[in-house]
């Protein structure tokens, strides 16, 4: 992915790990989505649109939260590049997008 890469998500502490493992889970969803085979693009967004309260662990909410993203924001933005034929999303644009609280 161009425009995402979890290297950009620093760790501190202890928590260095464990959100690598998650960034890498988000960003594998998103490469799956976009770019991949049918069945797996179906898979990847069904968990991606999936809308599990943000409690059950490893959903896409979770993950966005434990990694404090917008997933509002963030999924509309991978929505929007899978529906482009995979057109990349700017950091710039996706930082310009505003985190908001979670239902």
């Amino acid at each position: 992915m161009k425009w995402w890469s979890n290297a950009t998500v620093s760790g501190s502490g202890n928590a260095g790990p464990e959100k690598r493992l998650l960034a890498a889970v988000l960003q594998r969803a998103v490469a799956d989505f976009v770019g991949g085979e049918e069945e797996i693009r179906q898979e990847a967004g069904l968990w991606i649109l999936d809308d599990e309260p943000t409690d059950a662990p490893l959903t896409f909410r979770f993950i966005c939260e434990a990694l404090d993203l917008d997933w509002r924001s963030l999924r509309k933005a991978i929505v929007y590049q899978a529906a482009n034929g995979g057109a990349t999303v700017t950091s710039a644009a996706l930082a310009a997008m505003p985190k908001q609280a979670a239902m």
